[in-house]
C-alpha cells in the first residue's frame, strides 16, 4: 500500500473539520511521521530474517542437547534462547508488514540479548570452572598444562562476550536506525 496518496489542501481542511479537529492542514502534515523511515524496512526484515533463523537452530540445538549435561545454566540458555528467537519472529513479520513498533521492538530484543551475551562471557571468564580432566590423563598432565588451558578458557569466553555481545548491540542499532519519527 502506498503512503503518499495525494489530496488537494481544501479537501484535507474539511476532513480535518469534519472530524473535530482544530489542526490546519499544515499542522497535521508536520504532526505525520517520517514516511523515509518505512523504506528501511525492507533491510530490516532481511536481517530478521537471518537472525530469526540463525536463532531458530542455535535453540533448537540448544533444547536438543540439554539431555546430556543438565543443569541450571543450560536450561536458562535454552529458555534465553528460545524467548529471543519467539520475539525475532516477531520483529521479522513487523517489519514486513510495515508495523511502526518493529523497530522498538527489535532494539529491546537484540539489546537485552546482547547483554545476556556479554554477562555470560563475562561470568565465565572472570569466574572460570574447575577444569575436569579425566583420569587416564592426569598422569600426562602437569600444572602449568592446566593453567594453561585454563587461561585460554578464560580468553575464550571473554571473546564470545565481547564479539557477540557487540554485534547482537550493532542489529540492536541496525534496527533501531528505523525508527519511525515524526517531522514535527
Amino acid at each position: 500500500m502506498n503512503p503518499f496518496i495525494s489530496i488537494p489542501r481544501e479537501a484535507l481542511a474539511e476532513l480535518l473539520r469534519a472530524s473535530g479537529s482544530s489542526l490546519t492542514p499544515e499542522q497535521y502534515l508536520a504532526s505525520l511521521p517520517d514516511m523515509g523511515a518505512f523504506k528501511k524496512y525492507p533491510g530490516r526484515a532481511r536481517a530478521s530474517a537471518w537472525s530469526k533463523n540463525i536463532l531458530l537452530v542455535v535453540a533448537v540445538l540448544a533444547g536438543l542437547s540439554l539431555p546430556f549435561g543438565f543443569d541450571l545454566e543450560d536450561v536458562i540458555i535454552v529458555i534465553g534462547l528460545a524467548t529471543v528467537t519467539f520475539f525475532e519472529y516477531r520483529v521479522n513479520r513487523y517489519f514486513r508488514e510495515n508495523n511502526p513498533a518493529a523497530s522498538s521492538l527489535g532494539f529491546r530484543n537484540q539489546a537485552c540479548f546482547a547483554a545476556a551475551i556479554l554477562i555470560y562471557g563475562l561470568y565465565h571468564a572472570l569466574v572460570p570452572t574447575q577444569i575436569q580432566v579425566p583420569t587416564e590423563y592426569r598422569e600426562y598432565m602437569d600444572p602449568s598444562t592446566t593453567s594453561t588451558i585454563q587461561a585460554f578458557e578464560r580468553v575464550f569466553y571473554l571473546i564470545v562476550g565481547i564479539v557477540g555481545g557487540v554485534s547482537q548491540f550493532g542489529l540492536a542499532w541496525y534496527y533501531r536506525s528505523a525508527q519511525i519519527r515524526t517531522r514535527a
